[in-house]
This record gives C-alpha cells, sequence and structure tokens, in this order.
C-alpha cells in the first residue's frame, strides 16, 4: 500500500521554515507540519513538499484566500491546496 502524504502550514510571528516542524507518520498516512513566518517561506515550503509527493497542503487560518493561491500557483498546482475560510468562536 502506498504512503498518503498530506503537510498542514502554520504561520505565525517568530516561525521560521526549518526551524518548526513535526512529522506523524504511520504505514498509510504521513503528516507534515511545517511553520513559516510568511507567504513567500510558505511558498518555498509548498514547493519542497512538493518534491517529496505531497499531495494535500492545508493552510491555517493564518492565511487567506490570495495567500492559498499565491502558493497553489507557486507550485504549479502539483497538490491540492486548503485554507480555513472560516471558524467559530464563542461570543
Amino acid at each position: 500500500m502506498s504512503q498518503f502524504q498530506y503537510a498542514y502550514i502554520i504561520k505565525a510571528p517568530g516561525y521560521g521554515m526549518g526551524t518548526q516542524n513535526a512529522v506523524l507518520e504511520s504505514e498509510a498516512f504521513k503528516s507534515s507540519i511545517i511553520g513559516v513566518g510568511s507567504v513567500e517561506e510558505a511558498c518555498e515550503a509548498a514547493k519542497a513538499l512538493v518534491e517529496k509527493e505531497v499531495a494535500l497542503i492545508e493552510l491555517c487560518c493564518g492565511f487567506k484566500e490570495d495567500d492559498a493561491k499565491r502558493i497553489f500557483d507557486s507550485i504549479d498546482g502539483a497538490a491540492k491546496v486548503g485554507f480555513i475560510e472560516r471558524h467559530f468562536e464563542k461570543e
């Protein structure tokens, strides 16, 4: 059975590509969690993830629709890219 690869990119002040990362892995599934400080770093992270055959990249709520499109374009559509459009908060 082939291993499905997924990634989650988190953007936050003080995060930097290559310093805040984690990997969760099983025989069937591999999840990479990457911390970045900017959309530019997210584009670079996405390119590196695609080289590792990641099929789906999700973005945290720190990214907006234009950011997601920019990241998707930076990898020429080589993986699906999603982002959180809405979240619920207690009033």
